[in-house]
């Protein structure tokens, strides 16, 4: 009796109880090498901070390629490890074409909230066929919308890295539409406004994408000429100043001023061109101008703090195409030609750069770094097939009609881009100052980003209206300048967090189609003959064993 009731608690009561205790367990192990599925401490803390419910719609719905289910999967595994952390987030997965009569009538819709289409092709045997996605999702709070592209990649990826590197970022792209939706208390920032800048139009699309992160300003110099105090007093409730292709040259009071918003603790971001290239000569019909020093008097300054602009223009053998116009009127034809004075800088692997896209350059010079208290980090540089040319000299456009010897290009990779932190010298110590300052700073902790590239900020026009930066209206190519400047800011800013979730890795194997369609018919061969020759290699085990009992 004793035995069947130890038996009947063996093998009903303890299971029951084990599967109730489970129901109320959640364990959840990431065995991954990579730990894909673990959210990074930001991640939760960022899920756990949300005030009001989230409703997210997910457009990569209803029948899609096997590659954009693969990242469909990665969706739906991130969203579930998300709500172990909050019961915040709804989300709801939309098949766009679900009910729609018309397809075109539908992707122009959609295009108008801008929700592009991404358009798939695929091959069989018999034909082509073509499919219609749209890898977007949708945030809402209730009084913000904001839209998340599910797609990344940069120039030059395979389809298949393009895939493995949007899996990789769909953490950083919903954590930092949280952080845009949370965020209450934005830090400042100031663009100088004064010295010829960048004009608003030009400059426009990196602010938009500024201002959910943010407070934007503009700042003038030149304001409270005559209250030099004052208009220190005013930059310093800045961390951070961006100098964005300014044309004209710095006073000594102008220079004194930003140098004692470095020595406080402020920040600053230079895009500065040494060189002087009028493009609109470069342009024109004659199709040549003449590169010359753009004095900005602020070249000492800079010597002091660790680095100097060279006065020269470099070239690359990996360089970026402009389109150059053939023929006339009906027989004109608009050819993309390599043009080695836009190089397409490789950023270094640093947590600014690390991960994005070639940065397009236009006319840059080197950056020579200098013995200084300042650390310097190099943050992008040219390709190591590279050509320094001294200035003044000139341009024309019958150069992209050369034929580019590698030989030429027999310099190692040059400096476009450094990173300064840690200690700055003034740029005034033991000098006489342009007027009094009681509280004058010899010495400050900060940092200082440089690059020799006035227009790396700017975005192209079309009709007026800005597009986006890093895309090129002519070629159709997207180049990483925005993304590599964001970044830039958001490490100024101290946002630290957004940058290494972004640069969170994760190993996906890449199919290598190439070597599948060579080894193709060996595969076809093996697969068919196996299971034979392993049915035959059991069958006659079997024989042999049967041979051998039956024949006694």
């Amino acid at each position: 009796m004793v035995k069947k009731r130890l038996s009947l608690l063996r093998n009903l009561f303890f299971p029951l109880i084990f599967v109730i205790t489970a129901q109320w367990i959640d364990l959840r192990l990431d065995l991954t090498q990579d730990q894909r599925y673990t959210l990074n401490s930001s991640t939760i803390e960022s899920l756990v901070n949300i005030e009001k419910p989230l409703r997210i719609d997910v457009f990569l719905s209803g029948k899609l390629p096997a590659e954009y289910l693969r990242l469909l999967r990665e969706i739906k595994a991130l969203f579930k490890n998300m709500q172990t952390h909050t019961d915040k987030i709804s989300i709801e997965y939309i098949d766009p074409f679900e009910g729609a009569s018309n397809s075109a009538v539908l992707i122009d819709e959609m295009n108008k909230f801008g929700i592009s289409p991404e358009y798939v092709r695929s091959e069989n045997i018999q034909a082509i066929e073509q499919r219609v996605v749209f890898p977007w999702a949708i945030v809402n709070d209730g009084n913000k919308t904001l839209r998340i592209p599910l797609i990344t990649y940069n120039l030059g990826d395979s389809h298949q890295e393009k895939m493995n590197r949007s899996v990789a970022q769909i953490e950083f792209k919903f954590f930092d539409a949280f952080i845009k939706i949370n965020r209450k208390q934005k830090k400042a920032l100031a663009l100088l406004t004064s010295h010829a800048t960048s004009e608003d139009a030009k400059i426009a699309d990196l602010l938009k994408s500024l201002q959910p992160y943010y407070q934007l300003a503009s700042f003038d110099l030149k304001a409270l000429e005559n209250d030099p105090i004052k208009t220190l007093d005013n930059l310093k409730r800045f961390e951070l100043l961006v100098v964005s292709n300014p044309k004209n040259s710095f006073s000594k009071q102008e220079k004194y001023l930003l140098d004692q918003h470095l020595m406080n603790g402020g920040k600053q971001l230079w895009m500065i061109n040494p060189i002087a290239v009028n493009r609109d000569s470069l342009f024109n019909q004659q199709g040549s101008t003449v590169a010359s020093g753009n004095e900005l008097n602020i070249a000492n300054s800079f010597f002091k703090y660790g680095f100097r602009l060279e006065k020269n223009l470099v070239k690359d053998l990996y360089c970026a195409p402009i389109v150059l116009a053939t023929g006339v009127h009906n027989q004109a034809q608009y050819l993309p030609i390599p043009w080695p004075y836009y190089p397409l800088a490789q950023a270094t692997n640093h947590i600014i750069g690390k991960g994005i896209s070639n940065v397009l350059f236009k006319f840059p010079s080197v950056i020579d770094t200098l013995k200084s208290t300042a650390k310097k980090t190099v943050l992008v540089g040219t390709s190591d097939f590279s050509k320094k040319i001294q200035t003044p000299i000139s341009i024309s456009l019958k150069e992209a009609s050369e034929k580019l010897l590698p030989s030429y290009f027999n310099q190692p990779s040059q400096i476009l881009g450094v990173l300064l932190s840690g200690t700055l010298s003034s740029a005034f110590e033991n000098r006489i100052k342009p007027f009094e300052l009681h509280n004058n700073i010899e010495k400050g902790e900060s940092e200082m980003i440089i690059f020799s590239e006035g227009t790396l900020a700017e975005n192209q026009l079309d009709k007026g209206q800005p597009l986006e930066l890093g895309y090129d209206k002519w070629t159709n190519n997207f180049y990483g300048n925005k993304a590599f400047l964001k970044n830039s800011i958001h490490y100024l800013m101290n946002d630290h967090k957004l940058l290494y979730i972004r640069n969170k890795e994760i190993s996906l194997p890449i199919f290598d189609l190439e070597s599948v369609a060579q080894r193709s018919n060996s595969w076809r061969i093996i697969l068919f003959s196996l299971p034979l020759i392993l049915l035959s290699g059991i069958g006659a085990i079997i024989f042999r064993f049967r041979k051998a009992k039956y024949s006694q």
